[in-house]
């Protein structure tokens, strides 16, 4: 990246008039761009933005599979992000440049705590959820658990034909260099045999490089003691990373080539996670393959646009992770914009007959645009909303729906939130004069507040919020009192008859 003392005019790079995921031109992508803009020398201009884009391929006129009911809609055109969308056994799959496939919901466990990850795992391959992508690294020591929990999760289905299960890993910085990354590749492959050798799993390996280097200037990174604690014969395969950073990734993308193509190995894919463009784009000087397949956070997604459109014109497919703990996990850090998830939720639960949450919203907005999922739970009935069953009966999105949710996520990740929304009332004095009072979420009557007297025929508009009460007591008695709940949705309005 150049000094923050160079001074240029900057390119809005891919900010079309409604910018990335939806995104108009707010104080936030705004300043994106200009960070953007700083990337290279010379900034190239980004066409379209990323939801526009299509991938037309010639096998997706043939593609018989079938889809669940529903899912044909949500995931049409629009989803072909440099992947074609297919689906098989009520699972959709976006299909790799290299002609295989890869799940678009997935469960990650890197940081799951290991008593729990055989269950889950289990758990998440039942057909009441239809998880076969699982995400996990070497680094979190728990690939052996994974395989552990696949055989479990296949042996409890019985299924007479083997279930195609699909682990992601990572190799770590630490093992950055080619004979350091064979050794974690080989230690993974050999945690995971107890699957790989199964008659009912047919396991699908994706092997990415975690991250380009060990960086000195990230505070959890701690380069110099996780070299030295590292296992001698680990060591002595290959020089410490750090020596040389720039060339110990691509050694290591060496080894995934050689891995890859080498028929010793069941590795069905190769990619990238947490690497800039600058370092994808040197992967075109040396390298025999392009990455498959790229992990990112949310914020590359949105606003990284030289990124996004480089994986689009390589059929890179893209994956995200961290999407629901770096935003809406906490609502109360943009509430305005999880009350708009909320509206989302409420529209199109109504639509499916079934309540969905804003979770599964975002997580929908994500899938119904070829973007995969990897989220994170220790609960199981979240497993169960966020899994490839749920997700896949979401029904699409409208325009005006998707910019909503795009504008929530923003602002999230910007801290600027949302101007709000309400539920409108309108109170209709019919039969008599009434005082009306405010009671909050509870009927407190200690905390109560007096909004406005009505007289036989008078309207009085409102604004608030869904549960919240109000309170019409008699003009002439106040013992006499009728209470009314407010039962609507956000962004919708109600009559209420006093």
């Amino acid at each position: 990246m150049n000094s923050p003392t160079t001074r240029r005019t900057p390119h809005f790079v891919g900010i079309s008039p409604k910018g990335f995921f939806g995104l108009t031109m707010t104080r936030f992508t705004v300043i994106a761009a200009l960070l953007l803009s700083v990337w290279s020398d010379q900034a190239q201009h980004v066409e379209g933005n990323f939801f526009s884009r299509q991938f037309e391929s010639k096998d997706q006129k043939d593609d018989k599979s079938a889809a669940p009911a529903g899912a044909s809609g949500a995931l049409g055109s629009g989803a072909q992000v440099g992947s074609v969308i297919s689906f098989y056994d009520g699972v959709v799959y976006a299909k790799l440049v290299n002609n295989n496939r890869i799940p678009l919901v997935g469960y990650g466990v890197g940081n799951l705590k290991h008593e729990m990850v055989k269950g889950m795992v289990s758990s998440a391959l039942q057909d009441d959820k239809k998880i076969v992508m699982i995400d996990t690294a070497h680094a979190s020591k728990n690939e052996h658990l994974v395989g552990e929990g696949i055989v479990k999760g296949v042996e409890k289905l019985d299924k007479t034909k083997p279930l195609e299960v699909h682990v992601v890993t990572k190799v770590w910085y630490t093992h950055l260099g080619y004979e350091r990354t064979k050794l974690s590749i080989q230690d993974s492959l050999e945690s995971l045999r107890p699957a790989l050798d199964h008659e009912k799993v047919n396991l699908k390996l994706h092997v990415l490089l975690h991250w380009p280097r060990c960086y000195a200037n990230v505070p959890w990174m701690d380069c110099e003691r996780e070299e030295k604690m590292l296992p001698d014969h680990v060591k002595e395969a290959g020089p410490d990373p750090s020596l040389d950073p720039d060339n110990a990734w691509k050694e290591s993308w060496r080894a995934l080539e050689d891995m890859y193509l080498s028929d010793e190995y069941p590795i069905a894919s190769i990619g990238l996670s947490n690497f800039h463009l600058k370092e994808i784009e040197q992967v075109e000087a040396f390298a025999q393959i392009h990455p498959h397949v790229v992990q990112m956070n949310l914020w590359s997604l949105l606003y990284d646009a030289h990124l996004i459109d480089y994986c689009h014109k390589h059929r890179i497919h893209v994956q995200a992770y961290n999407v629901i703990h770096g935003t809406i996990s906490q609502p109360d850090q943009a509430p305005r914009a999880f009350r708009h998830l909320e509206k989302v939720a409420n529209e199109l639960s109504i639509e499916v007959g079934e309540t969905l949450t804003p979770v599964q919203v975002v997580l929908s907005w994500l899938i119904q645009h070829g973007v995969s999922v990897i989220p994170r739970t220790t609960n199981v009935h979240r497993l169960a909303e966020n899994s490839a069953v749920a997700l896949l009966n979401v029904p699409a999105f409208n325009d005006h729906q998707v910019e909503t949710v795009a504008h929530a996520v923003e602002a999230y990740l910007s801290g600027d939130d949302l101007d709000d929304i309400h539920v409108s009332v309108t109170f209709h004095a019919v039969s008599k004069d009434v005082v009306l009072y405010w009671m909050g979420h509870d009927a407190d009557e200690n905390s109560e507040v007096r909004i406005e007297l009505l007289r036989v025929g008078d309207t009085f508009d409102e604004t608030t919020y869904p549960t919240h009460k109000f309170r019409a007591y008699d003009a002439q008695n106040k013992d006499i009192w009728t209470e009314h709940d407010i039962t609507a949705n956000y962004g919708e309005h109600l009559h209420i008859e006093l």
